[in-house]
């Protein structure tokens, strides 16, 4: 059983408290964009609160285009994948898990909460994206992702964990454009 990861359900335009990234941000990360060839991916995700089903596509669409161009996203999606790590990590404490029984006991908090078979069905969408190397954003995540904040008081302890992920993930995106528009200054000028 997978874990949950940075791709798999975040809302990157949208945090808990349903505020977006700072204008400034946007506008860096635009132009990071840009300069990889996904401004226009970038720019369908903005404003959109990837639970919803017509900002699915635009995710999907982003996350394709930074694969394509690999080369030049690399540091980002490496940033992306090492915040991912931290979340893994807290969802260990909060389940007192090992790394190899983290799957296993996520799977287990997860089923015993009313959100069962939105989990369930999640689970089916993310091996099938896994095997088919397709996007995880799907329609069963957004139906997750509702379903926990419609059931926060038994799945707080994840929210929590979410919550500090986006945090972290927010200070490290803008330490990751302070260092890219550092080497970009340095290598025009």
């Amino acid at each position: 059983m997978g874990i949950m990861s940075s791709t798999d359900m975040k809302q990157e335009s949208k945090s808990e408290n349903n505020q977006v990234p700072s204008k400034e941000v946007r506008d860096r990360l635009q132009v990071f964009m840009k300069k990889g060839g996904c401004e226009n991916s970038y720019t369908a995700c903005l404003g959109c609160d990837s639970r919803e089903e017509e900002c699915t596509e635009a995710y999907s669409m982003l996350e394709k285009c930074m694969k394509a161009r690999f080369d030049y996203f690399e540091p980002y999606l490496a940033l992306k994948n090492a915040s991912a790590e931290v979340m893994a990590r807290e969802i260990e404490v909060f389940l007192h898990a090992k790394p190899n029984d983290r799957g296993e006991l996520l799977g287990k908090f997860m089923t015993r909460g009313d959100c069962k078979e939105a989990f369930m069905a999640w689970m089916d969408s993310y091996e099938e994206a896994k095997k088919n190397k397709g996007s995880l954003y799907t329609p069963a995540s957004n139906t997750l992702s509702k379903c926990i904040e419609a059931h926060s008081d038994y799945y707080q302890p994840l929210l929590t964990v979410l919550k500090n992920y986006k945090e972290h993930y927010s200070k490290e995106r803008i330490a990751f454009l302070d260092a890219w528009e550092q080497a970009q200054a340095e290598a025009e000028g």
